[in-house]
């Protein structure tokens, strides 16, 4: 008893240790994912909601939460991006798809998320109209178009630096992941013990209550012993009586038998004379049918003989319709490929065409400084300060006419490393290809 006492209680520690352990998991990937959409690192976001335990938890109320918040960001991030290369329709979709996101689910944004979104449609909105701002001096210059400005994207920091410090936050959170439970372990094995000790005490009261019915039950067993006893005695007196009384029955049955026979042989004679007069008359209904299928067949034989004549009559005209539907369709193609050839000719003429070159607009950074021409870097962290959790690499480029491209490299060590160009998603080689020649730095 006292071994099956301690394995219940083994057991019962095991279980409700389990559980506490996935709790603390679920706990621990919630609070991650909604620092992660505060620090706007989708991406991270992204993964985690992705993995176990959130994975297998998707019906959650919380997880549904975060990844329709998740959703929502991804269009302002999507629409911040498109305005940056000027996609002004691209840009309001976007966002307007992102205010429906929040529209339907009103009760899980607090933050600004809607203002945001609305500032993009309404940028998009001037951009589109090419809205202008008077930079003209007194000696009467026109007016210019206002430059595009870039936001901040993160702390300013030295690429190395950065990386360094990335790097080591990451060792360190590796090497002690539970930093946090640690602190709160003595606070959960003395809860662990507590709860072991009420289990033990349960237990010990249950096999009191079990001993106890046991008893009961014994008694219980030995009266319904002998109450089988005294019913199958019962029994067995009526089983006779039955038995005795049946043996009558079966001799009045086999006369009752005998009679019926005697009486289901007299009605197969009459349905037998029956059965022969009818097949008489069915005899004769089946020669008339025949005789008059003849007939119509015959009829049917003149009918088609005079509709093959008619056939013949029409096919003549039919041919010479098709003799004059064929020479009107080899005119259609003769003008159908003259037109092809037309467009294509333009067409090749476009194509060879120099395409046009426009003054751009031109771009700034946050504090309204316009960036030269060439290609300037700028390095950024986001996290903690001293122990950063993103890297991004800013670099943009700035041709003779003011047109220019954004370039953005974003590192983590928990995610793969992404490459984007104006919002667009690029390979590693075509980033570095294309922005590879920095000639200035923020």
């Amino acid at each position: 008893m006292k071994h099956l006492c301690v394995f219940i209680s083994m057991f019962f520690l095991a279980v409700n240790t389990s559980i506490f352990w996935g709790q603390t998991d679920f706990n621990t990937s919630i609070s991650l994912v909604e620092q992660a959409l505060k620090n706007k690192d989708l991406s991270k976001a992204k993964n985690i909601l992705s993995a176990e335990p959130l994975q297998s938890n998707q019906s959650n109320k919380q997880v549904q939460e975060l990844s329709i918040k998740l959703s929502c960001l991804e269009k302002l991030l999507e629409g911040t991006n498109l305005l940056i290369v000027k996609k002004w329709d691209d840009a309001k979709i976007a966002a307007e798809r992102g205010l429906n996101i929040i529209q339907t689910n009103k009760k899980i944004f607090r933050d600004n998320e809607k203002q945001e979104l609305e500032k993009i449609i309404s940028d998009a909105e001037n951009g589109k109209k090419g809205i202008v701002i008077n930079n003209a001096s007194s000696t009467g210059s026109s007016p210019v178009q206002s430059a595009y400005k870039l936001d901040d994207i993160g702390d300013p920091i030295d690429y190395k630096t950065g990386i360094s410090q990335m790097n080591k936050a990451y060792e360190d959170e590796r090497r002690n992941p539970n930093k946090e439970f640690e602190a709160k372990k003595d606070t959960m094995n003395q809860e662990a013990e507590n709860r072991t000790k009420k289990i033990g005490d349960d237990i010990l009261l249950n096999l009191k209550v079990i001993d106890s019915a046991q008893v009961k039950m014994g008694n219980e067993k030995e009266r319904v012993i002998q109450s089988i006893d005294n019913n199958y005695r019962e029994y067995q007196k009526e089983r006779d009586m039955v038995i005795e009384t049946k043996n009558k029955e079966t001799n009045e049955m086999a006369v009752y038998v005998k009679k019926s026979i005697e009486k289901t042989d007299s009605s197969v004679a009459l349905i037998n004379q029956s059965n022969e007069k009818r097949i008489n008359q069915i005899q004769q209904n089946i020669d008339s049918l025949q005789k008059q299928t003849s007939f119509v067949k015959n009829e049917i034989q003149k009918e088609n003989e005079n509709r093959i004549e008619k056939i013949g009559k029409n096919q003549k005209h039919d041919d010479s319709l098709r003799y004059v539907v064929r020479n009107s369709m080899n005119e259609m193609t003769d003008e159908n490929a003259k037109y092809v050839a037309e467009s294509t000719k333009k067409m090749d003429e476009y194509r060879q065409a120099p395409p046009p070159i426009t003054k751009g607009s031109g771009i700034t950074n946050s504090k309204g400084e316009p960036y030269p021409v060439g290609i300037t870097q700028g390095v950024f962290s986001k996290g903690e300060i001293g122990k950063p959790q993103v890297l991004i690499t800013r670099r943009v480029k700035v041709d003779e006419n003011n047109n220019f491209d954004v370039y953005i490299k974003q590192e983590s060590p928990k995610s793969l490393t992404s490459y984007t160009k104006n919002g667009t998603i690029v390979t590693e080689y075509q980033w570095n290809v294309e922005s590879g020649n920095v000639t200035n730095f923020e």
